[in-house]
């Protein structure tokens, strides 16, 4: 039952994500190439303009990391590999951690079901 929780609550997240990312980033381009174009701006405007744009990006990873970071419970190497991905890609990292999640689950009802039949 927590694997469906983590997988609608990391679908709508990452369905924000795509919608905020893929609308404001063509935007940030436009005014970035349409400033660039300009022969009157400064090399700053258009670093600045970068900056902003890279800033943005890594926020939107770094919260994504965290809640990552929150949701997996037992924190081994695995899951940190997992965070140090979402930073870099959040679409690979949420993916990624899903798996793992599933693979977890599975392996406990297939421990606790073998124990059952050891029983029986």
């Amino acid at each position: 039952m927590r694997t469906q929780n983590l997988i609608k609550k990391y679908s709508i997240l990452l369905l924000i994500y795509v919608v905020v990312y893929y609308l404001i980033y063509p935007y940030g381009l436009k005014i970035y190439y349409s400033i660039a174009l300009e022969p009157n701006f400064k090399g700053e405007t258009i670093l600045t303009i970068q900056s902003i744009i890279y800033t943005i990006t890594l926020l939107f990873n770094l919260i994504f990391a965290i809640f990552v970071l929150i949701d997996s419970k037992q924190r081994k190497l695995i899951d940190w590999v997992i965070v140090l991905i979402t930073l870099f890609s959040v679409e690979t990292g949420i993916i990624l951690f899903l798996i793992w999640q599933i693979h977890k689950e599975m392996n406990n009802k297939n421990a606790a079901q073998q124990c059952i039949t050891k029983i029986v």
